[in-house]
């Protein structure tokens, strides 16, 4: 099984409204209680949370660009 590795930035608790709803996402998508911080999880469901805020987070951007480049291709043929 491979190890994998967080970024220091994922792992602080940020207080900011996306990623207060990504985090709140994980949180139910992994089945964890609802905690303040994350270092209130046990180790193994922390990181289960924090690889599904990370899934969530890269999604919506995978989303976020693939309108931005309909827009786009709107406009040429326009």
């Amino acid at each position: 099984m491979s190890r994998k590795k967080f970024d220091k930035e994922l792992i602080k608790d940020n207080h900011g409204p996306m990623n207060s709803v990504s985090k709140d996402d994980a949180l139910v998508w992994a089945g964890a209680p609802d905690v303040k911080h994350l270092s209130k999880l046990e180790p193994s469901l922390r990181r289960e949370v924090l690889a599904k805020k990370r899934k969530a987070e890269n999604s919506s951007k995978k989303a976020d660009r693939n309108i931005s480049k309909q827009i786009k291709r709107k406009y040429e043929e326009e």
